[in-house]
């Protein structure tokens, strides 16, 4: 048994008190020194019984025996530990103390008692059925604790493999132990297990009808093994295949064409002889098909013969709107009708700088896809460089290495005639400037203008300052007629004077011109100083016939112009074309790059060799999917703003993509490229996201405007039945959702909360199988820190679980109520001596008189005697004498007597002291009255000494 004091700190009023009872004493005057013996010590034991009692005391009694709470982790990832759990506790409790008591709770997804606490030994291994699909400790530790409440503390053993799946047992370890119980942890885990299970199925979320869709699945084997996998679409069955598992995780991939719009329920299951577990076998997914999506496919030729592009799309079943360039729409909302618009060797001059601008916005802003595929007019040969286009693109025009670049000379024999005036010599100025702006400073540059006159205004030679060249080609102004031989004349003679690996020309006129010279003859002789001319022809007006026969003749290409728009985009072209080899025409096997595994199946088996490609760098967040031997792009993506972009380099038509345009895999991998550039987003109010907490699913619902309604939710799983959903707004414009639901599909309606609850939003998902089903180590980290949590230690050996506790239960009884009740009787006490006085009656007048008992008993019964017929005679003198002269002179002289009073103390005379009194009265005295005193004395002793005879005194 011990003592202790809740409030200690009221033991301070000992101070108050002391000086309380200082006062007191210094006060209370009136009071005899007798009275204040007796008061003052009472007084102070009543306020020292009222500060010991406001200090709550109480009286403990600590418990020697042991209480322990066994907690079995019967869920179903510890099955087979259930045998070894059983002999433990056996063992354990054969090992205990005949006092100790113990409990078993049993604990899956809830907790159950399956035996109340009770020192016998004997307990039944016949366990209640629980659910074990999760484990959840925090209940079992909540369970455990109300058995040990009324023991005043104890311990609680628990035998798990430290999987929680439900629930925060760390947490409610640190609450266990602030209420006196330890936690200690046994590992106990199920080994040998033989597993198979799905461990991910991936499919995209939305789709348009025709896609195929892409389907990976994600299988975690403990060992080798043969397994069927099977692939089911919406309960019909789409795949069966016998695959072969490796030890640790198998990844496989499929395809397979969506040809109906609406929801669809994908589920992936695998199979084997040898499984432990059938719950984590399978995994569902969900995808919403909308309609067939469109594509819009522009093409430089049109109706292409043969395009192996528009019959691979069109095999897919996709929507497939096939258009040349001419018929490229002019608004953006004629763009935002297409899923992706693909350009099939489409050259830049066919595209209007506004229409190019349009298209970037449309994938910029609203996620249109775009795909180039390559050929003699595209990308850098299609005159793209500098271009909105090039900016959407994964690649840029230029080709990477400068060591390649042969040395270069251009001149660019402009129209400034007349009919140039206006816009469309601002353009063909615009047009010089820009291809000079392509070129490197070194390169050779000469620009002459003509009328009919010629007007030179840069002087062909290496090019110093690109700035200082294309500001005077700006300041070229109209006027006069046009000639264009002397012009052209003037371009060759220039050129010619420089030795130089390339040497080009390039004529801009809008005009007719007279023959004043010999055309064939000058360009002939260029063609042997190695000069090679190409024509533009600007209008409707132009010599179409003589300028295109001046190209053929130069050996260069001719353009016809009827829209000035596009001559920056064919003098660009001109320059890349002259600048630079781009067409890379050794044949070779295309490289496959890791990290892009959503293609990659079309290239499982190898690839056909590919005969040539355009060269083009790569953008720095671009990711190459196929590469060159020289690890140029061959097929290269990335993400521009909300859209998403391609590059073919290659052309489709087979001249220089070869063997692959009869490829078995050619319409599965575009069909590939092409949905990849989807637009993932919809116009849906929410965006969704998912995730798991134990036992609940919570769904993220985040809207675009940060608004604040109320909004309620309805959760349906597939079976029909309605399930409890809370819905709570985290912050404006975001919701989530809970449920708890089990593996399977739901459909989830958010409606806002009006009378009459107009729906919002729509849309399904799926919830997995739980956590407790995946396989997984013993987490012997989350066991010690759930020992550490709860004051205990992982233990190895059964007894262990009824060692001494540190801190014993211990039981407490207050005495407070006791202490204050004897406060109250002592108060009691001494108002009443305050009030009738303190009894004259006292042990030191007990002591005198045991004094004086002690002297007759020296002296003899007779001396007895005689004193006491003294005491007598006096007392009958002073009865009858009382108030008398005499009486009174006698009391004073017994008050100034100078003798010391006798053995009976200084207020009270003691016996000898009495008889002296009575001597001296009697002396003073007449006689008649001493005889007669004498004579009743005598009387009254005679019958007290007969009645001490007849008691044996």
């Amino acid at each position: 048994m011990g003592f202790e004091l809740e409030q200690p700190l009221a033991l301070l009023l000992f101070i108050p008190i002391l000086i309380a009872v200082i006062v007191f004493v210094r006060s209370k005057l009136h009071l005899s020194s007798r009275e204040k013996l007796v008061i003052v010590p009472l007084r102070i034991l009543i306020f020292t019984l009222l500060a010991v009692a406001l200090a709550m005391p109480n009286l403990v009694f600590t418990a020697k025996e042991v209480h322990t709470v066994f907690i079995m982790d019967r869920s179903d990832s510890n099955t087979r530990a259930n045998s070894e759990m059983t002999s433990f506790i056996r063992e354990a409790v054969s090992a205990k103390g005949e006092e100790d008591a113990f409990a078993i709770v049993s604990v899956g997804r809830d907790a159950v008692i399956e035996r109340m606490i009770s020192s016998e030994n004997s307990f039944s291994s016949d366990w209640s059925r629980i659910s074990g699909d999760y484990t959840n400790l925090e209940s079992a530790l909540q369970l455990s604790t109300s058995l040990l409440a009324e023991k005043g503390g104890g311990r609680i053993v628990i035998m798990s493999d430290g999987n929680e799946t439900a629930g925060d047992a760390l947490h409610q370890a640190s609450i266990v132990r602030e209420q006196g119980i330890t936690v200690d942890t046994v590992p106990f885990f199920s080994q040998g297990m033989k597993d198979v299970s799905m461990k991910d199925l991936q499919v995209p979320r939305q789709m348009f009808k025709g896609e195929k869709a892409a389907i990976s699945v994600t299988v975690e084997s403990t060992e080798e093994a043969a397994a069927l996998l099977q692939v089911m679409i919406n309960q019909e069955a789409v795949l069966e295949e016998v695959v072969e598992l490796k030890e640790g995780t198998n990844s496989f991939s499929f395809t397979h064409p969506v040809t109906e719009s609406g929801t669809h329920h994908i589920r992936a299951e695998v199979f084997t002889d040898e499984d432990s577990i059938q719950e984590n076998n399978q995994l569902s997914a969900m995808t919403i098909v909308g309609g067939s999506a469109k594509v819009l496919l522009v093409e430089g030729d049109r109706y292409q013969a043969g395009n192996a592009l528009y019959d691979a799309l069109v095999s897919s079943e996709l929507d497939v709107e096939r258009v040349s360039a001419d018929f490229l729409p002019g608004e953006l909302n004629n763009y935002l009708q297409y899923e992706s618009i693909i350009f099939s060797n489409v050259p830049a001059m066919s595209v209007s700088p506004q229409q190019m601008e349009i298209i970037e916005k449309a994938v910029r802003d609203f996620g249109v896809g775009f795909i180039m595929t390559g050929g003699m007019n595209s990308f850098a040969l299609g005159g793209y460089k500098d271009t909105p286009i090039e900016t959407i693109l994964p690649v840029e025009m230029e080709i990477k290495s400068e060591e390649e670049l042969p040395s270069l000379g251009m001149v660019f024999v402009i129209d400034r005639s007349g009919s140039m005036m206006g816009q469309r010599l601002e353009l063909a100025k615009e047009a010089a400037a820009r291809s000079v702006e392509l070129l490197r400073e070194g390169d050779t540059v000469g620009v002459v203008a003509f009328d009919d006159q010629i007007w030179p205004v840069v002087e062909t030679a290496p090019m110093e300052g690109i700035g200082e060249v294309t500001e005077k080609i700006l300041g070229v102004t109209a006027g006069g007629g046009t000639d264009i031989y002397p012009g052209l004349a003037e371009g060759y003679r220039q050129l010619e004077t420089h030795e130089l690996q390339r040497r080009h020309i390039i004529l801009l006129t809008d005009g007719e011109s007279p023959e004043t010279g010999d055309y064939k003859a000058l360009i002939e002789g260029g063609l042997e100083d190695n000069i090679t001319l190409s024509a533009v022809a600007v209008g409707a007006d132009a010599d179409h016939y003589l300028l295109q026969e001046l190209a053929e003749y130069g050996a260069g290409r001719f353009y016809a112009v009827f829209d000035e728009s596009t001559m920056p985009s064919i003098l660009s072209r001109e320059t890349m074309l002259a600048t630079r080899t781009y067409i890379e025409d050794n044949p070779f096997y295309p490289k496959i790059s890791s990290g892009t595994s959503d293609w990659t199946p079309a290239f499982m088996n190898g690839v056909p060799r590919m005969n040539a490609y355009i060269a083009t760098t790569p953008k720095g967040r671009a990711t190459n999917v196929l590469t060159s031997e020289k690890e140029d792009p061959v097929l290269s993506r990335w993400q521009y703003g909300l859209g998403k972009t391609v590059a073919w380099t290659s052309d489709v038509d087979g001249a220089w993509s070869g063997d692959w345009a009869a490829w078995e895999n050619w319409a599965p991998l575009w069909n590939d490229i092409v949905t990849w550039t989807f637009s993932a987003g919809t116009q849906d109010p929410f965006e969704l996201a998912q995730r798991r907490d134990g036992m609940t699913s919570v769904l993220t619902f985040t809207a675009e405007e940060t608004t604040s309604k109320p909004l309620d939710a309805a959760v349906v799983d597939e079976r029909g039945s309605e399930l409890e959903a809370s819905v709570r707004m985290t912050k404006p414009g975001e919701y989530e959702v809970s449920f708890e639901g089990n593996e399977g599909m739901h459909f989830v309606q958010l409606t806002e909360r009006k009378e009459e609850q107009t729906p919002l939003f729509q849309t399904g998902v799926t919830v997995s199988y739980p956590e407790e089903y995946e396989l997984k180590p013993l987490n012997d980290r989350f066991l010690k820190e759930l020992a550490d949590r709860g004051d205990g230690a992982v233990i190895g050996e059964a007894p262990e679980a009824f060692r001494p506790l540190a801190e014993p239960p211990s039981a407490k009884q207050s005495i407070a109520h006791w202490l204050i009740l004897a406060a109250f009787l002592f108060f009691f006490t001494e108002v009443g001596l305050r009030r009738f006085g303190v009894p004259r009656f006292s042990f030191a007048r007990l002591r005198g008189n045991s004094g004086a008992w002690a002297e007759e008993g020296t002296t003899g019964r007779a001396g007895t005697i005689g004193e006491l017929k003294s005491r007598k005679a006096a007392s009958f003198r002073r009865k009858a004498g009382k108030g008398t002269e005499s009486w009174m002179r006698s009391e004073a002289e017994k008050v100034i007597s100078p003798e010391k009073p006798g053995r009976g103390g200084k207020k009270g005379l003691g016996k000898m002291a009495g008889a002296a009194g009575l001597h001296y009265s009697s002396e003073k005295t007449n006689g008649k009255d001493t005889a007669s005193t004498e004579e009743g004395s005598q009387d009254r002793m005679k019958r007290l000494l007969e009645a001490k005879k007849r008691r044996g005194l």
